[in-house]
């Protein structure tokens, strides 16, 4: 599919979702522009200044009132709770797992005050990062998110499971039992059974493989909640245009 035809979808999909809102008298974009913004560059990924380089040499004629770099990157801020709207409902079973984000390099640790991650281990290897855990139904999509420092156990993420108690049956692993902790709707799985939890592996290796963001650069927390945002609400839009068709390849830009 060509990045033409990807945009088009996306935009389609978000003025559908977020409907019709009002423009600020002095905005130079719509809100349903600034939310395929979003999402392409979660699609694009990397650093945000390459990114609006790409943006403003390539779709200049289809977004003629881009603002300057800083203006687009608090917008993109702003602008994403609308993301929110593009998470699905839980399925009876749903699956949970967290995957280890690079924010800076491990030398780098603490020579920064404003530094957002934390030293942990993430696929066997340490990381300074975070940890994003995704809950999605048996069709892949999102249905909520959460994200910590890289040092947090996964039981820290128990609660993103346990919102939907009575709704759902969350399939994970060990790593999310918490002594002394009632079990509630979380369903702990032993290696090599239940492989319905594997679904959530073929997500996680997007974020690496199609998103590029096994390492993100953002410095301020709200910047990477937007971009985890954006993140979620992108894997939802590619799912519902593939109809539902688990590859994603066709999607790199």
């Amino acid at each position: 599919m060509s990045t033409e035809d990807i945009i088009i979808r996306l935009f389609l999909i978000v003025d559908d979702r977020i409907g019709p809102v009002k423009k600020r008298d002095d905005a130079k974009l719509y809100p349903s522009e600034i939310v395929t913004i979003g999402l392409l560059f979660a699609l694009k990924g990397g650093k945000f200044s390459p990114f609006y380089r790409w943006l403003s040499a390539n779709y200049r004629h289809w977004f003629p009132d881009l603002p300057e770099h800083s203006r687009l990157t608090r917008l993109l801020r702003d602008y994403s709770p609308f993301a929110e709207r593009f998470l699905d409902d839980p399925s009876f079973f749903t699956v949970i797992d967290t995957f280890g984000i690079e924010l800076i390099h491990p030398r780098r640790e603490g020579r920064s005050k404003q530094q957002i991650g934390k030293k942990g281990i993430s696929n066997g290897r340490w990381i300074v990062g975070i940890k994003l855990a995704w809950l999605i139904n048996r069709e892949g999509r999102v249905v909520g998110w959460q994200w910590d420092t890289a040092e947090a156990p996964d039981n820290t993420f128990r609660g993103l499971a346990t919102m939907y108690d009575g709704q759902t049956i969350a399939l994970t692993d060990n790593g999310f039992r918490e002594a002394d902790v009632p079990q509630k709707n979380l369903k702990y799985c032993a290696r090599g059974t239940w492989n319905e939890r594997f679904t959530i592996e073929t997500n996680l290796s997007w974020v690496t493989e199609v998103f590029n963001a096994k390492k993100m650069y953002h410095r301020a927390t709200e910047h990477l909640t937007a971009r985890l945002d954006y993140m979620s609400a992108l894997l939802n839009c590619l799912l519902e245009i593939t109809g539902g068709v688990r590859s994603l390849a066709q999607f790199s830009i």
